[in-house]
C-alpha cells in the first residue's frame, strides 16, 4: 500500500556535515552558523570540545545544549544520536527552546555518515518528526587527493555526499583543484561540487537550497544518469525503469536486495512511476535501511521515466538488473 498522499513534508530535515581530518569542516560550520538563514537550526556535534565555539555561546539551555548568539541551538551527542534528537524535540514541546527548522550534525573526521542517516530513517519515533536531509562533505583542497587515495573513511564520505565543498582553494594551484574535482567526480558523478576559500565560502543557501523542501529540482542531478568507478570498488550507476511498476512487487524486490547485499549498497535513491498514482514516488535508502517513500507533486522537467541511482561497493549495475523481476521494464 502506498503512503498517504502529501504535497509537502513538514518534518525537520537532518543534514550531515562530514569531512576528513583537517579538511576545514569546523571552520566551515562556524561560517554557516554566522548566517541569519541558519538562526533556526539545531546543531549536533559529535565531540563538543573540539569545535571551539565558546565565543559564540550565550547561555546554557540544558546540561548538553547551549544557545548560540546566532540563535542556533548547539548540543553534544550524549548517549547516542537518536536520544539527542529525541531530547531536542522534547525541549521544543516543553517550551524550553524555540522550534527549529533543520538539524545539522557535524561528524568527527573519521566518521562514516551512513549510520547517522540510518538512525534517522530507521527509528520509528524519530521519523514522526525528522526526515533525512543532505550529506555535505568537506574535502581539503591541499591534501584531499591524498586522503581519498589513502583512507577508506575519506572515500566513504565523498561517495555518500549530496554536496562536496572543496576547501582551502586559495592555497593550491588551479590545476590541482581541477584534478581534485575530477577525482571527486569519478567517485561520485552526481555530487554537487562547490569551492571554498577563507575569504569566500559558500553560504547556507548554496549548501541546503535543494533540501529544505521536496521540490523536483532536488532530483534533476540524476535525470541524465552517469556511471563512475573508483579503484577501491565503489561504483555509481543508474538503473532506468521504463514504465510504471507494481508497488508491492517493487517493495519485495528491494527488501530482498538490501537484506542480501545491504553491506555493498552504500546508498540508493531515485524516482519511480507507480501504478495507480500519477505522482513520482521518492526512493531513498542507506545500506540495510530504506526511508519511507514520499511523493513529489509532479515529475521533474524532461524526466520521461523512473530511475534508481546506486552507490555501491563491489556490486555492478548488471548484477542489480539481473536481480530485478522480469516484469520490471528496464531501459538499456
Amino acid at each position: 500500500m502506498l503512503p498517504a498522499a502529501a504535497n509537502t513534508d513538514d518534518r525537520i530535515p537532518v543534514h550531515v556535515l562530514t569531512g576528513f581530518l583537517g579538511s576545514g569542516k569546523t571552520t566551515f560550520l562556524r561560517h554557516l552558523l554566522g548566517e541569519p538563514e541558519l538562526a533556526d537550526t539545531a546543531v549536533i556535534i559529535n565531540e563538543f570540545g573540539e569545535v571551539g565555539l565558546d565565543h559564540l555561546l550565550v547561555r546554557e539551555v540544558s546540561e548538553d545544549a547551549v544557545l548560540l548568539s546566532s540563535g542556533c541551538l548547539c548540543c553534544a551527542v550524549r548517549d547516542d544520536l537518536v536520544s539527542t534528537l529525541a531530547d531536542l524535540l522534547a525541549m521544543v514541546r516543553r517550551g524550553e527552546v524555540a522550534p527549529f527548522r533543520r538539524v545539522v550534525v557535524e561528524t568527527t573526521g573519521l566518521a562514516d555518515p551512513a549510520p547517522i542517516m540510518q538512525a534517522v530513517m530507521s527509528d520509528i519515533k524519530l521519523r514522526r518528526g525528522y526526515r533525512a536531509g543532505s550529506i555535505v562533505a568537506t574535502v581539503d583542497g591541499v591534501s584531499g587527493a591524498n586522503s581519498i587515495g589513502s583512507f577508506a573513511e575519506a572515500v566513504q564520505q565523498v561517495a555518500l555526499a549530496d554536496c562536496v565543498v572543496i576547501t582551502k582553494s586559495d592555497l593550491v594551484e588551479p590545476w590541482r583543484l581541477d584534478a581534485l574535482g575530477q577525482e571527486v567526480g569519478k567517485l561520485n558523478p552526481q555530487v554537487r561540487q562547490l569551492v571554498s576559500s577563507r575569504s569566500s565560502m559558500p553560504g547556507a543557501g548554496d549548501i541546503f537550497r535543494y533540501d529544505e523542501d521536496w521540490e523536483p529540482r532536488h532530483f534533476e542531478m540524476a535525470e541524465t544518469p552517469m556511471a563512475g568507478q573508483h579503484s577501491d570498488g565503489i561504483e555509481t550507476f543508474a538503473v532506468e525503469i521504463d514504465r510504471e511498476v507494481d508497488w508491492p512487487a517493487f517493495v519485495d524486490w528491494l527488501e530482498l536486495l538490501l537484506a542480501g547485499r545491504g553491506q555493498s549498497i552504500l546508498r540508493v535513491k531515485g524516482l519511480l512511476a507507480v501504478k495507480g498514482d500519477p505522482r513520482p514516488v521518492v526512493i531513498h535508502g542507506v545500506q540495510h535501511v530504506v526511508y519511507p517513500p514520499e511523493y513529489l507533486p509532479r515529475w521533474p522537467q524532461d524526466a520521461a521515466r523512473g530511475w534508481l541511482v546506486f552507490i555501491a561497493r563491489n556490486l555492478s549495475r548488471s548484477a542489480i538488473v539481473r536481480s530485478l523481476p522480469s516484469t520490471f521494464p528496464v531501459a538499456n
